[in-house]
């Protein structure tokens, strides 16, 4: 799905941050309005991260078998962004992260441009992909 998305939008016009190791670059709980594409550096979407913990002592180990590592290139928590209305899991920089923000209503209405049935299919997909990864760690 990446890289189906990012020829639709023109990244050089939107702002960019830099994000220290260690920092939060999405808090769990904040409302999914802003996608965040990784332009460098790598980040972590941990369980000590979902936990609430600010500075995971763990977060040297890098990702463990159920953290998610994103590389350069990488959107950061797409499916999130797709099916939820607050982000589920903190996503920490791993090392210094230069980051571009843009904002959902954006994203849908250029989705929308060509197919109106592009973004609520993807919304649907998913949101089906995120209930089942939670009943998977719920049994």
């Amino acid at each position: 799905m990446q890289a189906d998305l990012l020829p639709f939008i023109d990244w050089k016009h939107h702002p960019r941050q830099v994000i220290a190791p260690r920092e939060r670059i999405i808090t769990a709980g904040d409302p999914t309005e802003m996608l965040f594409l990784l332009e460098s550096g790598v980040a972590l979407a941990s369980d000590a991260a979902g936990r609430g913990h600010k500075h995971p002592t763990d977060l040297a180990k890098k990702a463990s078998g159920s953290d998610i590592t994103y590389v350069a290139g990488a959107l950061l928590s797409l499916l999130e962004l797709l099916s939820l209305d607050t982000y589920r899991h903190d996503v920490l920089a791993y090392e210094e992260c230069r980051i571009i923000g843009i904002n959902r209503h954006e994203i849908k209405a250029m989705w929308n441009r060509d197919n109106r049935l592009a973004w609520p299919l993807s919304c649907s997909i998913a949101a089906a992909i995120t209930q089942r990864r939670q009943t998977r760690f719920l049994m």
